[in-house]
Order: structure tokens, then C-alpha cells, then sequence
């Protein structure tokens, strides 16, 4: 599977996301989504990714369970994986549902834990957060990551309100959405072999058994 996002661009995007798709005022028509509280929450996302997983005394063992807490508490995982499946995941039985659900988690982990590591002290600047117009739970938040050199990476956060949680769908950074890019990479292994979730599960567990997901050194 190709890299989902611009190289350099991955570290501190992901650093910062996982460790969970300018001025804050919506539209006042708009009321069912706080984009306040919304900031708040990926602003607060953001420190407690730098404050676990860039603790040089906890072990690999504990970045990867605290990778795993905060990717599952931050990320609508379920929603995710219905959407990157496509329209195979209405064929698909529930354990092979949850068996890929499973191994998807273990490519995240594999691909984005030791960036999470190696830039744990990157910040990204939030800004504007625009209500989507088709649903008013959901909203996209505009930010910045700042580099030494050109311009700041744009990157979109696609944000869900349920209740008062909220939770992640969906990265885009630099015009790349990252579970655009996962719908179309899973969907010629779903087509080759005829809509067989069980069969994306299983090439995907060989791939991370092999090491095939994480960064190049």
C-alpha cells in the first residue's frame, strides 16, 4: 500500500491526530455543531499526544497501548472502516467485520507510532471550523502546521459532535484525504477477490506481519 500522505507531511500531521476528515465563529444558523468545544478538543488531542507518546521513560510496549487508547478514543473507527470497505461492508458477517476492524488498527499503529515517537514536540496552529452543510453534527477544522522553509501544510480535520464527544473521520492534508485514498487502495484487493472482506483482512495481516507498513528509515 503507497504512503497516504505527503512525506514529510505525515510526521507532525499524525504526531499530533493520533496520539487520537483563525477566528472559530460558524454561521448562527448553525447550531447543533460547537465549534468551540470542537477546537477544544483537537487543541487538547494534540497535548495529550505530545504528553504520552513522547515519554522518553515509557517503554514501546506503553506507546503502543496509549497509540491504541487514543487512536480508538479520538478516530470514529467503525465509521471509518465502513467507509474505506465501500459498499462490501453490507455483504460482510459481523466477525469478519470485526476481523478487519482489527487489523486496520494494526496498520495504523505500525505505520504512524514511530513518527508519533520521533515528533512528539510538533504543534499544529487551528483554525476556522466550517460547518458541513449537509449534516449539521459534523464540521471541517482548518489548520496549520508551520515547516522552516515555504509555506505552512494546510491540513482538514472532518469532525463528528455526538452528544458531547466528538470524533475524527477523516484527515486532509494538502487536498489528500486520507480514507479517499485507504477506499481506493482496499478496493482492487475487494474487487480481485470478489468483495471478500476476509480476503483484505488476511493480505493486510501478512503485510503487517512483514513490516510492511511502517516508515521507511
Amino acid at each position: 500500500m503507497s504512503r497516504l500522505l505527503p512525506g514529510r507531511l505525515i510526521r507532525p500531521l499524525m504526531v499530533i491526530a493520533v496520539a487520537a476528515t483563525a477566528g472559530l465563529a460558524a454561521p448562527a444558523e448553525v447550531e447543533a455543531f460547537n465549534n468551540q468545544q470542537a477546537a477544544n478538543f483537537l487543541s487538547n488531542l494534540q497535548e495529550t499526544a505530545a504528553a504520552e507518546l513522547g515519554d522518553t521513560s515509557a517503554s514501546d510496549q506503553q506507546k503502543e497501548e496509549r497509540f491504541r487508547k487514543l487512536f480508538n478514543e479520538s478516530f470514529d473507527v467503525p465509521a471509518i472502516g465502513r467507509f474505506v470497505v465501500g459498499r462490501y461492508w453490507r455483504g460482510a458477517s459481523e466477525p469478519d467485520r470485526a476481523a478487519f476492524l482489527e487489523v486496520f488498527e494494526d496498520v495504523m499503529v505500525q505505520r504512524f507510532l514511530p513518527l508519533l515517537t520521533e515528533n512528539s514536540d510538533e504543534r499544529f496552529q487551528i483554525g476556522t471550523v466550517t460547518p458541513d452543510s449537509r449534516n449539521p453534527d459534523m464540521a471541517i477544522i482548518a489548520s496549520q502546521i508551520p515547516r522552516a522553509e515555504g509555506e505552512p501544510y494546510k491540513v482538514g480535520w472532518r469532525i463528528r459532535e455526538k452528544g458531547d464527544q466528538y470524533r475524527i473521520l477523516d484527515i486532509v492534508a494538502e487536498g489528500v484525504s486520507m480514507v479517499i485514498t485507504l477506499r481506493s487502495e482496499y478496493a482492487t484487493v475487494l474487487k480481485r477477490s470478489g468483495g471478500k472482506i476476509s480476503e483484505l483482512t488476511a493480505a493486510l495481516r501478512e503485510k503487517v506481519s512483514g513490516g510492511a507498513f511502517a516508515p521507511p528509515q
